[in-house]
């Protein structure tokens, strides 16, 4: 087990988060009390912005050594994230419906006949795919669309799957390209490589309520408003609780 923590510790070094996740958790599949690989899988999802994920191994880890300084000083940096965070999702809530505007109402026809049959970028932008990998293939099928699916390098994702994926690499120009794209998700930032893109028809599909997320990707996907930008929603209620205009995918449909 030494040697699966010495590499796991390298790749978090070298920030392949991806890698030192799947070690950690290698070594807690087998040795479920190892506080060294529980913290430091913890400290991994806290430098990723997984806050959540953090706390609850920093939770566990201190469960396991509940004096372990180190333990103990990165837990109340998860906790100073979390305090920060309400007062930053209060002022996200105001400011969200502003972003109305950068926003296309859907059509009275269905909107995602512009996608079926076309050459479609689709970037997964979500930290961990792992369980959401599962979602999305039912979100293309619903668009019947044709798509190229494309994962950041820091993301967790599976190796093998069904759907075709690549990787997001802008150092070798390994980059979405079509006019046509869509977003999963709000967790990562396409800052790096969007303005090279050349989708001009873009959408950004929303399967969990990030206020702040969402008040960020909604102008940059938009280009402050030079890119009209289409909303899907996994429900009818996330729908009304951002108060944005955007195509409700219907759950009959997607399955």
């Amino acid at each position: 087990m030494r040697r699966h923590l010495d590499a796991a510790l390298t790749a978090q070094r070298a920030g392949r988060y991806g890698e030192a996740i799947a070690l950690y958790e290698a070594v807690i599949g087998k040795q479920p009390r190892n506080f060294d690989a529980v913290h430091m899988l913890g400290v991994v999802h806290y430098q990723r912005g997984d806050f959540d994920r953090a706390h609850e191994l920093l939770s566990a880890a201190l469960a396991l050594r509940p004096a372990d300084a180190a333990a103990r000083h990165n837990m109340e940096l998860v906790e100073g994230v979390f305090e920060h965070r309400a007062i930053e999702r209060a002022i996200c809530a105001e400011t969200l419906p502003r972003f109305a505007k950068r926003c296309i109402a859907p059509s009275a026809f269905d909107d995602r006949l512009r996608w079926q049959s076309r050459s479609l970028d689709v970037i997964a932008s979500k930290i961990d795919m792992r369980d959401a990998w599962v979602d999305l293939r039912r979100l293309v099928r619903w668009l019947g669309a044709i798509p190229t699916v494309w994962v950041y390098r820091q993301a967790v994702a599976p190796i093998e799957d069904s759907l075709p994926f690549r990787t997001i690499d802008s150092g070798a120009s390994a980059l979405p390209r079509q006019i046509a794209a869509i977003f999963y998700g709000t967790e990562i930032s396409p800052a790096a490589w969007y303005p090279q893109a050349a989708a001009a028809d873009v959408a950004l599909f929303c399967d969990v309520y990030d206020v702040c997320a969402l008040s960020d990707r909604i102008p940059e996907l938009a280009r402050e408003g030079r890119t009209p930008l289409r909303l899907l929603f996994a429900s009818r209620s996330l729908a009304q609780r951002t108060g944005l205009p955007g195509q409700v995918v219907d759950p009959s449909d997607f399955r």
